[in-house]
């Protein structure tokens, strides 16, 4: 299977979505073919453009209503042209009499005006009306490649019809370009780095007061704790006093003068 004038269908399908820029937005798919006309009569690459519908629908449009004088009629036009087929290319290898030809077309009515009304009995009267289905979308998207992307949006321009044309480059359904500084990239998406940061902020907020209620170590204490005590048990500077049952009095106290808590000085007028 091949399409008109062009290559095989197996060579152009893709598992995926085209990959280029988005050139221009349409709401009616002869929009978008005509700007893939314009873009092959200015000698333009076309292999590298695709049309891409965009939220496809199933659209049914009811002709008529059913019954069965109606399928009748419709049955023997169908076999009319049918008969007149069959008869005429008998005709060529026969006799060429008219009245073979004749036979055929009333062969054919009879047959297919049967077959018609059997067809509609058998539905029991659940499908009464003839309709006509086709497949539709919303919007079409003319995609270019990415290396092809700013010379067709250059031709694009000098187009004058209606429709959505991209005014800078960006990659067709989330895509990246090829050449970001050539054609333009899509910003970055930053939100979901916004939640990881609060999260550490909290971290780091929750673990603040439980930094400031850690008791922390005064000088005096650490000094305290750093002399070893005498062989006997006593301490080897002043005298042992439990922090708790320090009062702020004795914090306040001032301090002895050298020359109190000197011994040499009490021993002084003895020796006199």
């Amino acid at each position: 299977m091949s399409t008109p004038y062009g290559a095989p269908v197996s060579a152009l399908l893709d598992s995926g979505l085209p990959k280029g820029d988005l050139l221009g937005r349409f709401e009616s798919y002869l929009d978008a073919q005509k700007l893939v006309d314009f873009l092959a009569d200015n000698n333009f690459p076309v292999a590298n453009v695709s049309i891409v519908g965009n939220d496809l629908k199933m659209v049914e449009r009811v002709t008529a209503k059913l019954s069965y004088p109606k399928v009748a009629l419709s049955g023997a036009a169908q076999g009319a042209l049918f008969g007149a087929f069959v008869g005429i290319i008998l005709s060529m290898f026969g006799t060429g009499d008219i009245f073979q030809v004749i036979t055929s077309v009333v062969l054919g009515m009879a047959i297919w005006m049967i077959f018609g009304v059997i067809t509609y009995s058998m539905r029991g009267g659940k499908r009464d009306f003839a309709s006509s289905q086709q497949v539709l979308a919303t919007s079409y998207d003319v995609v270019v490649g990415f290396e092809h992307a700013q010379a067709a949006r250059a031709l694009a321009a000098k187009l004058p019809m209606r429709g959505n044309f991209a005014a800078q480059g960006g990659g067709f359904a989330g895509q990246q370009p090829v050449n970001p500084p050539q054609f333009g990239t899509q910003p970055t998406a930053s939100a979901p780095t916004q939640p990881a940061a609060a999260g550490t902020s909290e971290q780091q907020t929750g673990a603040s007061p439980r930094s400031a209620e850690a008791p922390t170590q005064t000088p005096d204490q650490t000094a305290r704790t750093s002399y070893s005590d005498l062989p006997d048990g006593r301490p080897q500077y002043g005298i042992r006093v439990d922090p708790a049952q320090q009062t702020p009095s004795r914090v306040q106290e001032p301090a002895a003068s050298p020359e109190s808590s000197d011994p040499s000085s009490k021993d002084e007028p003895e020796k006199q």
